[in-house]
């Protein structure tokens, strides 16, 4: 409910851990997500001016953690000066601003000891990955901090798309966002990502995975193919009906080895995996569902969907709806009702399109813009990426090219 300009998340003064405060109403809602998100039942949402936020922490004790608003502030600085003296020395500040140069993130993080800054465009899992980890467990998280972030797919039954989906989106954040990124695809038996990217299959990562002893960064080095200057590929196809083992203690000495040489790792799994495919979730930064519009695959996406709480995974999963439109399958109002929400990307029906680009060798994302929108919106709501628009097929000059990486880097 709303009073005096004010939105409150399930909670009172007495049982909110975290404050959020905001100054619109489009803010209001993206941070509405991002506390039902990471905190459900222990977020307090304001809608207030400068002004009133300052009267409002005044007069108001305020939770351990605090997200604070100062956009349109005349002095930034002054102003955080100020909201710090207004609570406690104990309370975590997470600031908005709409300052965006490094100074002022340095004076704020190390001079006021700030927790994070952010400033816009931003989304539920931009806000999640850099204020999430620090509600939940107190500090950054890691890969934000140093080595490259982790994103799972997973398809929810074999034929959904999850290996043209993971080779579309590492082609689009390498060639267009230029980011340093990694496809491993563990199904020894049926990888396709060979194919779809024209790329040749070795063993290397079948040796990996049958003998994990001999693991070292030289074999995983030699193991792994080169798509483009910024794109690799680590994928094998084993002989038939010799599924290697893959345990949770090869899969974490693997991911140790490459996290330091990429920006993203980008790796597919069957949940059928078990115990492995729980500890690649549970490290990912992001898990992807991928599904298709029939009642088998709703009925496998509830039953996943049942099992992800005891992961804790720091994000909620994002929902991919695959191929939607094929004739004989699901609306989308059924899919909606059989889930229980709508889907967060949605990939329509092209057949002839992804036959076409299988056959080529080339992503389909390169051709076919339908498919090109999908990826990059999972890209920019999901890796929280965003790409320079370029001036034909060319970037314009070294100028474009270092704001294109900083962008990227966000």
């Amino acid at each position: 409910m709303a009073e005096n300009g004010r939105r409150f998340i399930e909670t009172t003064e007495q049982t909110a851990r975290v404050l959020v405060i905001v100054q619109d109403m489009e803010t209001e809602a993206v941070m509405a997500d991002f506390l039902n998100t990471v905190c459900p039942k222990e977020g307090r949402l304001l809608r207030l001016g400068l002004e009133q936020a300052r009267h409002y922490l005044s007069n108001n004790i305020c939770p351990p953690f605090l997200v604070l608003d100062i956009r349109g502030s005349t002095d930034p600085l002054a102003s955080v000066r100020q909201f710090k003296g207004m609570v406690p020395p104990d309370v975590t500040i997470m600031l908005i601003g709409d300052r965006d140069d490094v100074n002022f993130y340095r004076s704020i993080t190390h001079g006021y000891g700030i927790a994070e800054y952010l400033y816009p465009p931003f989304n539920r899992n931009l806000l999640v990955r850099f204020f999430g980890d620090i509600i939940l467990h107190g500090q950054k998280e890691a890969a934000s901090v140093g080595g490259g972030s982790l994103v799972a797919l997973c398809g929810v039954r074999p034929g959904v798309g999850a290996s043209t989906l993971l080779a579309n989106l590492g082609w689009y954040v390498a060639n267009e966002v230029r980011r340093h990124t990694l496809l491993v695809d563990f199904d020894t038996q049926a990888s396709r990502l060979g194919v779809l990217l024209n790329a040749e299959d070795n063993l290397g990562l079948l040796s990996v995975l049958e003998e994990p002893e001999r693991m070292d960064s030289l074999l995983v080095e030699r193991s792994i193919q080169s798509v483009s200057d910024r794109l690799k590929l680590l994928s094998s196809l084993g002989p038939v009906g010799q599924r290697p083992r893959l345990a949770p203690s090869t899969l974490n000495s693997l991911l140790g080895f490459v996290r330091g040489q990429f920006h993203f790792i980008m790796a597919r799994m069957d949940w059928s995996e078990g115990e492995t495919f729980s500890s690649l979730a549970g490290q990912a930064q992001q898990l992807m569902l991928v599904m298709d519009p029939t009642l088998a695959c709703m009925r496998d996406t509830l039953r996943l969907l049942a099992m992800l709480p005891h992961l804790h995974l720091p994000t909620k999963p994002v929902l991919v709806l695959n191929q939607f439109g094929r004739p004989g399958t699901l609306s989308m109002d059924e899919v909606s009702k059989s889930l229980g929400c709508a889907p967060d990307i949605v990939i329509p029906y092209l057949p002839r399109e992804c036959g076409e680009a299988e056959i080529n060798g080339v992503p389909v994302a390169q051709e076919c813009k339908p498919y090109h929108d999908a990826i990059a919106r999972i890209a920019h709501e999901s890796l929280s990426l965003h790409r320079v628009a370029r001036s034909g097929s060319e970037e314009k000059g070294l100028v474009g090219r270092v704001v294109h990486t900083l962008l990227g880097a966000r």
